[in-house]
């Protein structure tokens, strides 16, 4: 039986990770495969992003050859840098280029959050304060409330692999008291693994969790027309 005999994703990535598809294929549904490409991101700070945005179309044409159903930009940063509307204008130029539907990670945290029906959000990210103000502007924009926002300062795009998924936890829970009262957690970064605490921060804070691979995950198979239902990987799974 072929590979993604459902469905065929593709996702581009930092190069310098693999935690993110890691994640993917721990918990795929059955019949689902990924095919992947790579980016390479000097830094994580806006010249950096510049240069991981100036990949996605060869990404993208090398995803194609894989007869993929769904393109994935992961790599939140690198849309949300450049302000509401940006996600779109990606997407509609993968599209053009490979003739292939696409979305992308921020946008997918986005529709995530809107799932849950949060407002007030609670944000905890691996990024630089730079990175975060960007970030936040792009939320509020987008009806959001900022509740708090905490970031690693991390700018080496590897340093997020060195990171265990308690770090996650310990940061998303500090982001939460921090906040005061909130919504959700937003938890950003697809190379931050969070598959593993997700369960546990959301009955430890009674808020809904979003995080970057699991909202792009659940995004894709949606956008793919899978209605898989993954145990353990909070609230959005069964929200829509």
């Amino acid at each position: 039986m072929m590979l993604g005999w459902r469905a065929r994703i593709g996702q581009m990535r930092p190069a310098t990770a693999i935690e993110g598809a890691e994640e993917w294929r721990s918990v795929a549904p059955v019949g689902v495969a990924f095919a992947d490409a790579r980016t390479i991101v000097p830094r994580v700070d806006e010249d950096g992003l510049k240069v991981m945005m100036s990949q996605v179309l060869e990404a993208s044409r090398q995803l194609a050859t894989a007869k993929v159903d769904l393109i994935v930009q992961c790599g939140a940063p690198g849309t949300f840098l450049r302000g509401v509307g940006h996600d779109e204008e990606v997407c509609a130029q993968i599209e053009a280029e490979t003739g292939i539907p696409a979305i992308t990670m921020m946008a997918a945290q986005m529709d995530a959050l809107k799932a849950l029906g949060a407002t007030s959000i609670a944000v905890a990210t691996i990024y630089s304060d730079e990175v975060n103000e960007k970030m936040g502007a792009f939320m509020e924009a987008k009806g959001f409330k900022i509740a708090s926002m905490l970031g690693l300062q991390i700018t080496d795009p590897f340093d997020a692999s060195v990171h265990d998924a308690d770090s996650a936890y310990k940061l998303g829970k500090q982001a939460f008291k921090a906040a005061g009262t909130c919504d959700a957690i937003l938890i950003s970064c697809g190379t931050y693994r969070t598959f593993p605490i997700l369960p546990y921060l959301e009955m430890d804070t009674g808020a809904a969790v979003v995080s970057s691979n699991q909202a792009t995950l659940w995004r894709a198979l949606r956008a793919v027309g899978l209605k898989d239902q993954i145990p353990n990987l909070g609230k959005l799974w069964y929200a829509a």
